[in-house]
């Protein structure tokens, strides 16, 4: 029987022929040279090796893509401006590694070998495949393909049978397939002819697992003459937190938080140019974590640091981190318990939203809690957490700031970190002698637990131990909550007060840089550098604000009939009266001045009122059919 031959077959036929002819051997490419500047303006690198291609060649069909509501989804746009693209060209990371060599020197190929696994996986994985026992920063400094950080080949050539695999020793496939989310209608030609891999479906590639390769690291523990001990330590373990929660069981993976669907139907191939099958879903490659202090170091040290991203691909990806920050982690709520005329009592709750414990991830990082209370006069009388200039906190112990269940002086400040301790049990910042935590109060995701089958690689230790408000409701655990109390001397204040709570998020602060910096090296002179210059604001994650009256109404008769939310507000307040109708709403000054203000809607019992100004105390006078009127205190925020 012949073959029909018909338009599209015969473009089919052209288009692999013109493919081949680019490639003599695609069982055995290694790099394509055809590559028209017409249609790939990019610093990417296209070389390859023989595990690995370059992103660059991934790029070549993987970018100009556009979901069918016209947003702008390139994969290689979206992962260039990512710490996972810039892995190995991170400063901090470089610096750190050099730290701990200067450390242990007679650990060095060691070191070097255990650190590339991750920030480099594609030069040290082709190094081992051919033969190579140990892989260095002078070989990562001269291989392009290394340097490209954790690239789309690594993730897409990471096997099924590598899942639960950790610590970087991962597994690689050695046939040049490239595994993807989708098992229906793979168009491979293209991609076969044109970088010698054979796309295919892969079910790990949502599999929390496959992130799990490097966000679980265990690390060997030596002594202070760097012998090794035969104890490990977790130095992270981010898997396994979330396997420890209620978010396995809903089916929401790492994928789901840092790779992102959109449901629009996507192109994912901007090349055969006719080729117009859409997916849907399509992961978005934003891979956003919560490091916008080293992507902003990255896009301010560009040249000088040698990234390939823009700058205003480093501000979509920081404003996306940003986003995640302070919109998908944490949630702060401050409440009133009560006041005498020495003391106020407050408890301020704390909710973990993120699938994992916050802070998560390198032991550098983490969050802590300001508390300010200010009196009419606008003076602060009570500040917990306080700054300096360059937002490091002032009163902090000079060890670590042990955690808290009830604060009462400012010399205290919550602080919720990851501390090591080498085999002596005193505090370090060098991961190789790191062998006990000696605090870990980071905030547990919803649905953790202390007797899960994880929970000896992802312990709380210290005195969060024995908080009682810590992931706890009663005595039921997996809330994902902390509660601290505040117990504020106010010295028989008889103003109302305003309280602030704020918690921020920060990647490394002065003292935990203070080891490192003692060691000088070309890799932490240049970080330092870097650090000296750079903006060392924290990320403001949620904040809460109330106002404390001394007495909230002046008829004590009405006292709970009066409900007025929410307060604070930003210029929009609701009344609402459980017994009586609202005939009349003012507004005035502390000093007794009258200000406009706009009443949306009223329905008997409630009322909305909305005014235009600045952020301040300001007292609403409610008159009440039948019961006379009453005065609320209202504070107006940013």
């Amino acid at each position: 029987m012949g073959i029909k031959t018909t338009p599209a077959l015969i473009s089919l036929f052209f288009l692999a022929f013109l493919f081949y002819s680019y490639t003599a051997d695609n069982t055995n490419i290694k790099k394509i040279n055809y590559h028209p500047e017409d249609f790939l303006s990019t610093e990417l690198p296209n070389e390859y090796n023989e595990l690995f291609a370059g992103s660059g060649e991934c790029a070549f069909c993987h970018q100009e893509l556009t979901t069918s509501a016209g947003e702008d989804v390139s994969i290689s746009d979206s992962w260039r401006s990512t710490m996972m693209a810039n892995s190995a060209k991170d400063p901090f990371w470089r610096a750190k590694v050099s730290h701990e060599i200067l450390t242990v020197p007679q650990n060095q190929e060691i070191l070097e070998s255990t650190c590339t696994k991750c920030h480099a996986p594609a030069g040290i994985k082709n190094a081992h495949y051919l033969g190579q026992d140990t892989y260095s920063l002078e070989s990562m400094e001269a291989d392009p393909i290394a340097l490209d950080g954790v690239t789309c080949t690594v993730c897409h050539q990471i096997p099924s049978e590598s899942m639960g695999i950790y610590s970087g020793n991962f597994l690689v496939g050695e046939n040049h397939e490239i595994w993807g989310p989708y098992s229906f209608e793979i168009f491979s030609m293209p991609m076969i002819n044109h970088t010698g891999y054979t796309p295919g479906y892969g079910s790990q590639i949502h599999d929390s697992r496959l992130c799990a390769s490097c966000h679980t690291l265990i690390t060997n523990t030596v002594d202070l003459d760097g012998n090794f001990t035969g104890g490990t330590f977790v130095e992270q373990a981010v898997y396994h937190e979330w396997k420890n929660s209620v978010y396995p069981e809903q089916g929401i993976t790492c994928q789901t938080c840092h790779l992102p669907e959109t449901d629009d139907p996507t192109v994912i191939t901007s090349r055969p140019p006719w080729y117009d099958v859409e997916r849907s879903p399509f992961g978005k490659h934003e891979l956003v974590g919560g490091n916008v202090f080293m992507l902003k170091m990255l896009r301010d040290n560009a040249e000088e640091i040698g990234v390939t991203a823009t700058t205003d691909q480093f501000n979509n990806t920081i404003s996306k981190t940003m986003d995640m920050l302070q919109n998908k982690t944490l949630d702060a709520n401050l409440m009133e318990i009560n006041r005498t005329p020495d003391t106020l009592f407050l408890e301020l709750e704390l909710l973990n939203k993120a699938g994992h414990k916050f802070p998560s991830g390198y032991p550098s990082r983490r969050a802590f809690v300001t508390l300010m209370v200010i009196n009419e006069a606008n003076d602060t009388i009570f500040h917990s957490g306080n700054m300096n200039e360059s937002f490091q906190l002032l009163d902090e112990n000079e060890t670590y700031e042990p955690h808290y269940d009830m604060i009462n002086s400012e010399q205290q400040v919550q602080i919720y970190e990851m501390v090591m301790g080498d085999i002596n049990g005193q505090v370090t910042t060098v991961l190789e002698r790191a062998d006990v935590h000696l605090k870990d109060n980071r905030l547990p995701p919803a649905g953790f637990k202390t007797d899960h089958m994880v929970y000896d690689t992802v312990q709380i230790a210290g005195n969060a131990t024995v908080d009682e408000n810590f992931n706890k409701t009663g005595t039921e655990e997996g809330s994902g909550k902390d509660i601290i109390r505040f117990h504020i001397p106010i010295n028989e204040a008889t103003s109302d007060l305003a309280v602030q709570a704020r918690v921020y998020y920060q990647t490394v602060s002065d003292k935990w840089l203070q080891e490192m910096f003692s060691h000088s090296s070309t890799e932490i002179d240049a970080f330092k550098s870097y650090y000296d210059n750079a903006d060392k604001t924290p990320v403001l994650v949620s904040e809460s604000v109330i106002v404390s009256a001394l007495t909230a109404v002046d008829d004590p008769d009405l006292k709970g009939s009066l409900k007025i939310f929410p307060n604070p507000s930003h210029n929009n307040f609701t009344v609402e009266s459980s017994q009586y109708n609202i005939s009349d709403l003012e507004l005035f000054t502390l000093e007794g001045e009258a200000v406009k203000i706009e009443i949306e809607q009223s329905t008997g019992k409630s009322a909305s009122i909305n005014m235009d100004q600045q952020q301040g105390l300001y007292l609403l006078k409610i008159k009440l059919e039948g019961a006379g009127s009453t005065i609320y205190k209202l504070a107006v925020i940013e």
